[in-house]
């Protein structure tokens, strides 16, 4: 996964965005947070640049005080491509499977994904 920092990617990223909502809605708004200073000290992750297939926001894990904290670990998801977001949540360490997170996405196979990856991890979803 690639965090982009750099405004003109973020910025690129926003306008892609806003041409799929309202699916992409979730991603948005931190999107446009992180590009107009980021007071809430998240990150914004992409499979790939420029032709991404997901695109997932999170708080930076140093920012991460409190991994019960459900509340403030939230993740949010846009995806082109179902089968990147299933690479991601099966593959990677972009989501800490091993705190309390709530993950926000609009489309469908979003849920059917995070249920199917954590049951191969033994975890359970509520």
């Amino acid at each position: 996964m690639l965090i982009l920092k750099c405004p003109g990617q973020l910025q690129r990223l926003e306008e892609t965005l806003r041409r799929n909502l309202p699916l992409a809605l979730p991603v948005l708004g931190t999107v446009m947070t992180v590009a107009r200073g980021n007071p809430a000290s998240y990150e914004v992750l992409v499979d790939s640049w420029p032709h991404f297939g997901v695109v997932l926001t999170r708080l930076r894990p140093e920012e991460n005080r409190d991994p019960k904290d459900f509340y403030t670990n939230q993740l949010t998801v846009f995806y082109r491509d179902e089968g990147a977001w299933r690479e991601l949540l099966g593959g990677t360490e972009a989501v800490g499977w091993m705190q309390a997170f709530q993950m926000h996405g609009m489309q469908d196979g979003t849920y059917e994904a995070m249920r199917e990856a954590a049951e191969a991890k033994g975890l359970q979803l509520e």
